[in-house]
């Protein structure tokens, strides 16, 4: 622990041939705050320096003591000759009997000719700082401070609730999980194919373990978050049928539709249901909008822009009611979801009320996949599928009255903007974003990107800056003018 004050004292255990090197380290631990004991400071003529070492080691003010280890100091020390054989007695009883052991810090200063440390045999099984070597001095030092100060660079997170499923029988992975692994080793195309549809069917089959009727606010969103790993499963066959099927992105847009088709009415969940609510399947619109999100993060990863174009001109044929039999067409804005059982209900009564969205938040800070599935990149797939919405001719949704639109929920936390708008300067570049968008001229480009405007309105309430829009990043006339 450190002093009251919040000062950190320590003590330098050296030999004397080190002393320019440890009065160098010394001045600099008490430029950046910590109290440093040296004898060249504090043992005067007349003391005791015996009990000047005993004292040092000893007093539990001093929270560490670094013990300099180069050659002379590991031959003294194992010899119990000079100081140094002194202080070696007055440490090691130290360390073998506190069990507060991580007081004593072995600072590596010198190496042998096979690049081994000098290091005293008390202490060469413990965990050192390495300040040998000028490459990676600053490192190790900032580790040192770091350590001195007790502010760890990794630190153990809090631990977290157990997840509802774990003593869910009902929810077994096996089956998806196996047939992914049948997908990707299948040795013709018709048995790849009927493992592609066994797996979706048994997709579906597997959430509707996550249907509870009646579930209030602070349940959907636990239940949201259970869902994690059945998402990272989805993600998994996503990546196996983009290395396997040609046309993946309509295998995937054809699914959407037949997961949202099935989610979102009562009746694959309830045969006989006379009544319902919407807020029963709050749990899998929010897990649809997700990933969708993802399906782009996916294909914007590995630069698909043919397949991102596929996902969002697809014509959707969706359900409008929550008991079926009433299909019309949508496009892919459908599957933007704004969940008011968690933001207008469960969000308010915890501890992020203040945040502007807590289902944003939590798909971007909670539940990354790495390396693909990043945070920033979900913030930023997110926010692409508004910009990019205004350059399409989509199909007009249930209500033509109302515009087509998808509003970038997690806008809030997107750090960068996506990469392709400034590189759209590019000539060469913009052959890709022609296949985005569907068009076949650089001129045909700069008219569908001209409607992609900024919009003011496209902001939480009480923000100051909206989502910015495609123009926000490059001008119309910038496009295409550099090679």
């Amino acid at each position: 622990m450190l002093q009251g004050d919040g000062i950190p004292k320590i003590f330098i255990s050296y030999a004397w041939e080190s002393s320019d090197l440890v009065l160098e380290l010394a001045q600099r631990l008490v430029s950046h705050g910590v109290d440093v004991v040296l004898d060249k400071w504090d043992l005067k003529e007349g003391q005791d320096k015996y009990a000047f070492m005993e004292r040092c080691v000893n007093d539990s003010e001093i929270t560490k003591v670094l013990i300099i280890c180069d050659k002379a100091y590991a031959q003294k020390a194992n010899e119990r000759t000079g100081g140094v054989g002194d202080e070696t007695v007055i440490i090691s009883s130290e360390i073998y009997g506190n069990t507060k052991q991580e007081k004593f810090i072995p600072i590596i200063a010198e190496r042998d000719e096979e690049g081994q440390p000098y290091v005293p045999t008390y202490i060469k099984t413990r965990i050192y700082i390495d300040l040998s070597n000028q490459e990676t001095y600053e490192v190790e030092y900032e580790k040192l401070l770091r350590n001195i100060y007790e502010k760890l660079q990794f630190v153990k997170p809090k631990l977290g609730k157990r997840p509802e499923w774990i003593d869910d029988a009902k929810t077994d992975f096996f089956p998806i999980k196996d047939l992914i692994r049948q997908i990707r080793g299948s040795n013709t195309d018709a048995k790849r194919r009927s493992c592609i549809s066994r797996f979706q069917t048994e997709y579906i089959a597997t959430l509707k373990s996550y249907y509870e009727k009646g579930a209030n606010s602070e349940r959907q969103y636990e239940l949201f978050l259970n869902t994690k790993i059945i998402r990272d499963i989805f993600l998994d066959f996503v990546e196996v049928i983009s290395e396997t099927e040609c046309n993946y992105a309509e295998v995937l847009a054809d699914y959407f539709e037949t997961m949202y088709n099935q989610l979102t009415c009562i009746k694959t969940f309830e045969p006989k249901a006379g009544s319902a609510s919407d807020d029963d399947l709050d749990v899998f619109r929010n897990l649809m909008w997700e990933l969708f999100i993802c399906v782009i993060v996916f294909m914007r990863h590995t630069k698909d822009y043919s397949a991102i174009n596929t996902m969002l001109t697809h014509t959707y044929f969706l359900e409008t009611t929550i008991f079926g039999g009433a299909i019309k067409q949508n496009n892919y804005t459908a599957f933007r979801h704004h969940s008011r059982v968690v933001e207008e209900r469960y969000k308010p009564s915890t501890d992020m009320k203040n945040k502007f969205t807590l289902m944003g938040d939590t798909i971007c800070n909670q539940r990354e996949k790495l390396p693909i599935f990043t945070s920033e990149a979900i913030a930023e797939a997110d926010l692409f599928l508004y910009q990019v919405c205004n350059a399409y001719e989509l199909a007009e949704g249930e209500n033509s009255w109302c515009e087509s639109y998808w509003f970038p929920t997690c806008y809030v936390y997107a750090k960068n903007a996506p990469i392709e708008w400034m590189k759209m300067k590019s000539r060469q570049y913009c052959q890709k974003m022609m296949v985005l968008f569907g068009v076949s001229s650089l001129e045909e480009l700069k008219s569908v990107v001209g409607k992609c405007v900024y919009n003011r309105e496209m902001k939480y309430s009480g923000s100051w800056d909206a989502a910015p829009a495609i123009l926000s990043y490059v001008k119309v006339e910038e496009i295409g003018t550099l090679n």
